[in-house]
């Protein structure tokens, strides 16, 4: 069949088929790429400031000991100390009746000869007894010292097995030891000024809930304050304070084979006083709260804040003070500190106000705290107020019907005692008037006003508190038996107040100390006559009898 018209013939099937020519069109080759010019370099930003390098906990030496298991050696019928220190230490003076301190006859004669039949005294226990202690450290890295001063001297005389130290401090102190050893931390050189560990404070909490209340002095735990000799913990000597920080935590914290460390704080402090802390406190390490249970209430001490040594003795003093404490009372405490009298007696619900008054702003934060765990509803106002007492302490005096005063070891300040005297002594109208010239006087000046400011309010109940009441009852704490015999006479020669009753307890077994819980009284008219005609029949009596 031929081909349509117009078109080639068939190709033969035996012809090879005729390869089809496609036109290219050849494309021009893309110009070659030109990188652009490299940016001009910048100028190297400037290196950052120094920081510390990291703390790597150091490898523990296995040829050294474990350390010492905690240990306790109480024997609550023993009335001896039984201290290998005894004598050289400057702690304890005498080693024998431990339940009789020497001044205990004294204290005893006196309260009676002022017609207190009843008086009593607390023995509490005689060893292992010390739950906060300040101690030095001296001698060299390899055989440190940490203890006390030789009385009269700058020599610390070292006391690894005190036996009114809580065992818990001894076994912290050997820790500590063995972590200045390791780590080549050197003791303060109080003549050159060198040295990083200058002293070391010993706190000692039984607050611990997961364990019944019989076990918990036994397994108590330390806060650890390390004062180091530098301004801060920028210093050059810091990363030594870390590493010891380290060492402590890894060797005697929860995961270790004896959880000894609550807590480490660092105390930063180069003066060349006599003064053992600084005013820079920081947290390095375990829990940043240190709680312990006084009179029913959960208290944080912090370690800059004032603390009690004894804290067995100091609770059976606080449960004995809450029964003098008249119900509905309006309470001043002066000299506060951090409040626990006056929390312990806001939770017993026995008063419609309490006023706490201290001069140490550092323990407004450990009031906060303890009372941020007052049980709600208690019907009473608490404020914490942050000045002086000695400064208008007819201010504080005016509006409570109870007045408890816990001064340091010097005793009452004159102006406390004079506005204790005016109190007794003038009439309520004559007095409130003389008080009102004084508040108008004192509104005048703006320091005062901002004084007299609640720095710390508990309890949204709105108190207003009389004018025309006065102190009635006045509780006296005291540490310095001699200050104490001094103001009683103070109070008593004026006959403003009259001792009611009176009971001491042992603080300190060991030394010659004794703490003193005096209750006195203010009333007029008949019960005041009875009270004067007693005690001439007591004096007749004993004339009496001694003819």
């Amino acid at each position: 069949m031929p081909p349509p018209a117009g078109l080639l013939p068939w190709p033969s099937p035996t012809a090879p088929a005729p390869r089809l020519t496609t036109t290219t069109t050849t494309r021009p080759r893309p110009p070659p790429r030109v990188r652009p010019p490299p940016p001009p370099r910048r100028a190297p930003p400037s290196p950052p400031p120094p920081r510390l390098k990291p703390v790597v906990a150091p490898k523990l030496d296995t040829s050294l000991p474990p350390p010492p298991a905690i240990v306790s050696n109480y024997d609550p019928a023993s009335t001896c100390l039984g201290c290998t220190h005894f004598g050289s230490c400057s702690g304890c003076t005498h080693e024998f009746d431990l339940d009789k301190p020497p001044v205990l006859e004294e204290v005893s004669d006196f309260f009676k000869g002022h017609g207190i039949e009843d008086f009593t005294f607390s023995r509490g226990r005689l060893s292992e007894w010390r739950c906060r202690a300040k101690l030095a450290v001296r001698g060299t890295s390899e055989s440190p010292l940490i203890g006390l001063y030789q009385e009269g001297t700058h020599i610390v005389q070292d006391i690894p097995e005190c036996r009114a130290h809580h065992p818990s401090i001894n076994a912290a102190i050997k820790l500590l030891k063995r972590g200045m050893s390791e780590l080549n931390v050197q003791p303060f050189d109080e003549d050159a000024g060198t040295g990083e560990l200058r002293y070391v404070q010993m706190t000692v909490t039984t607050y611990n809930t997961s364990i019944p209340v019989a076990q918990r002095y036994d397994q108590a735990r330390v806060q650890v304050s390390l004062v180091w000799n530098s301004r801060d913990e920028r210093s050059k000597n810091s990363e030594k304070l870390s590493l010891l920080q380290e060492f402590l935590w890894t060797n005697g914290g929860p995961r270790s084979s004896l959880h000894v460390i609550h807590s480490i704080w660092a105390n930063f402090q180069t003066s060349t006083s006599n003064i053992i802390f600084g005013h820079k406190w920081r947290h390095i390490g375990g829990e940043a709260d240190l709680w312990e249970r006084f009179g029913g209430v959960d208290i944080s001490l912090d370690p800059y804040s004032f603390g009690q040594a004894n804290t067995l003795s100091f609770n059976s003093l606080l449960h004995k003070l809450i029964k003098y404490v008249p119900r509905g009372s309006t309470v001043v405490d002066l000299y506060s500190g951090a409040g626990v009298i006056g929390l312990a007696l806001a939770a017993s619900r026995k008063c419609r106000s309490v006023k706490c008054v201290e001069i140490n702003k550092m323990s407004k934060l450990s009031f906060e705290k303890s009372a941020s765990r007052l049980p709600t509803n208690l019907g009473c106002t608490i404020t914490w107020h942050n000045t002086d007492a000695s400064v208008e302490p007819i201010h504080w005096l005016e509006g409570s019907s109870v007045a408890i005063v816990d001064p340091p070891r010097k005793g009452l300040h004159p102006s406390v005692i004079n506005a204790l005297q005016r109190v007794g002594l003038s009439e309520r109208k004559a007095y409130k008037a003389k008080s009102s010239l004084t508040k108008i006087k004192d509104e005048k000046r703006p320091w005062i006003l901002r004084a007299r400011e609640p720095a710390v309010h508990v309890d949204s109940t709105i108190m207003e508190e009389s004018s025309e009441t006065w102190p009635e009852t006045l509780i006296y704490i005291s540490c310095g038996w001699e200050s104490f015999k001094k103001d009683c006479k103070s109070l008593i020669s004026h006959e403003a107040w009259y001792l009611e009753n009176a009971h001491a307890f042992n603080f300190f077994p060991g030394t010659d100390s004794i703490e003193v819980l005096a209750i006195f009284r203010r009333e007029s008219g008949t019960t005041e006559k009875k009270k004067k005609l007693k005690m001439k029949a007591k004096t007749k009596t004993k004339k009496k009898k001694s003819k």
